[in-house]
């Protein structure tokens, strides 16, 4: 029985385009957007809405007290401290850096992991840093950490510079001491600078600039503003008290905006990069202060260095704060590489401890070849290029720093063709005969048949000229005469030997009776 009910005006059309021959296309092309389309949202809240769990990536707001932020309110003011901030200078060169003692926290630390770009040299070692991961101004002077070879427990940072005996010191506190109070920020480092020059007053003491922040920071409880503050108060402090002031801001922040300059801080906005600290570096050496050296030489000698004590500080003074007040578990893991390739992927990463970073892959230059993996805490394995690391659960503050090493592909040597020999020179024989054109036949021994008659005078038919005496006989002849002998004469004619004063002299001599029996005249 047929339908009364009435149809759509929409529900006609539909009819209609599906009777078509190009129905069946579109609705397949539909059908695909439709899937392609819960695939996208599928990806989003698994992957994008899971991993920044693990991988760090999260969103973030600006703070209002960000958007009030003057770059230049607070800046430290060069020209009023002339003789207290450190002017440029020519590059001093590494051997600064090796009579220098750095002191610091995380950030300092991240000296011994960075180097020169194109050098798998650190800019420090264990021998002339002591950085403290979390600690701040409070602590120099009372907490024991460093530790010497012969030792039985460590000891504090003014001690280590007593038995260190450094030219100079180079001290970066700050980071951790943002929410601190102004003054009593500047009271604590008081006491712990007249402490290291109470244990060695032989040593300049310089003192750094806390660094800039990245503006889209982990923690926006942490403010420029702050920063400004502190570094004002420091180098005030330092004209007063006689200590040097290295205005390290001026490298890392951006003149335009007075945050960090791009790329120079981790994820997290606040622990200096690769670039960060090579920039640094590069400041440090281009504004030198080099005095008399005064230390007493001898200097005595100083004891194995064994370096800081891990994990002295477990609690993060600085870190993200989550619900109830708890601080989160993430750190800041970084990829760098070594001379010879790149990097592919996230290099700079937020993650829990126990969660797993996203993959970074190590890719070589043309004639180069991936070396392998190494990390400042934790275990790569045996990881190929490409790696999927897994942050410890005991990892701190500064995180962990992931390098890639390559090696250069030595060229195989071109065979190199094995010299060919040169030919001996072989003596040139002598010429068989005197004169210019030799006979066909040269026969190798003088006859031995003679002539039967041998004339008693000289022909009528004399030579013109002709010696006046007989020749002396020569020496005994070479083997091979240098002229044909005097062949046989014809029968009919006895054959006439005639006295030639061109004869050579190794020639071969008449024999013994001719010569006593024919006498020539002129």
């Amino acid at each position: 029985m047929a339908s009364n009910r009435k149809q759509a005006p929409w529900q006609k059309k539909l009819r209609a385009l599906l009777q078509k021959p190009a129905a069946l296309p579109i609705l397949a092309a539909v059908c695909g957007l439709i899937i392609v389309a819960i695939a996208a949202i599928v990806v989003w809240f698994t992957v994008l809405g899971g991993k920044p769990a693990e991988s760090g990536s999260t969103s973030w707001s600006e703070p209002a007290s960000d958007a009030s932020y003057d770059a230049t309110a607070d800046k430290v003011d060069v020209d009023a401290y002339k003789g207290t901030v450190l002017p440029e200078t020519e590059d001093a060169g590494q051997e600064y850096l090796g009579e220098t003692l750095f002191l610091g926290d995380s950030n300092t630390v991240r000296y011994m992991v960075y180097g020169p770009e194109g050098s798998d040299e650190p800019f420090t070692t264990i021998d002339n840093n002591i950085g403290v991961v979390s600690m701040g101004v409070q602590q120099i002077s009372s907490l024991k950490c460093e530790n010497f070879v012969g030792r039985s427990s460590a000891v504090t940072m003014p001690e280590a510079v007593k038995i260190m005996q450094p030219r100079r010191v180079i001290i970066g506190f700050g980071t951790n001491n943002l929410t601190m109070d102004v003054d009593t920020f500047i009271e604590e480092y008081k006491e712990g600078l007249a402490a290291i020059h109470e244990a060695y007053p032989y040593a300049d003491i310089i003192v750094n600039a806390i660094p800039p922040l990245d503006k889209q920071r982990s923690n926006t409880a942490l403010s420029m503003k702050q920063v400004d503050a502190l570094n004002s108060a420091i180098v005030k402090m330092c004209e007063e008290e006689g200590y040097k002031y290295l205005d390290s801001s001026q490298a890392l922040e951006d003149p335009e905006t007075g945050w960090a300059r791009t790329d120079y801080t981790l994820s997290d906005g606040v622990h200096l990069s690769q670039n960060g600290v090579r920039a640094l570096f590069d400041y440090i050496k281009t504004h030198a202060y080099i005095t008399e050296d005064t230390r007493p030489k001898p200097l005595n000698k100083v004891p194995q260095v064994q370096g800081v004590t891990p994990n002295l500080i477990t609690s993060d003074p600085i870190a993200v704060r989550g619900e109830n007040g708890q601080a989160t578990t993430k750190v800041p893991v970084e990829f760098v590489c070594s001379e010879g390739g790149h990097l592919s992927g996230a290099t700079s990463q937020m993650v829990a401890k126990g969660g797993t970073c996203s993959t970074v892959t190590a890719v070589p230059d043309e004639g180069w070849v991936f070396a392998g993996w190494a990390a400042t805490i934790g275990s790569t394995g045996g990881s190929g290029e490409s790696l999927t690391f897994t942050v410890p659960s005991n990892a701190d503050a500064n995180g962990v720093i992931l390098t890639a090493y390559f090696e250069q592909v030595e060229a195989e040597p071109t065979a190199t063709p094995e010299p060919t020999a040169s030919p001996s020179p072989k003596p040139t024989q002598a010429p068989t005969a005197a004169p210019t054109t030799a006979p066909s036949a040269v026969p190798t021994a003088v006859p031995t048949a003679m002539p039967t008659a041998v004339p008693t005078a000289v022909p009528t038919a004399a030579p013109t000229a002709a010696p006046t005496a007989a020749p002396t006989p020569a020496p005994t002849p070479e083997p091979v005469p240098t002229e044909p002998p005097a062949t046989e004469a014809p029968a009919s004619e006895p054959a006439v030997t005639v006295p030639d004063n061109s004869t050579p002299a190794n020639a071969a001599p008449a024999p013994e009776e001719n010569a006593s029996t024919a006498s020539v005249e002129g």
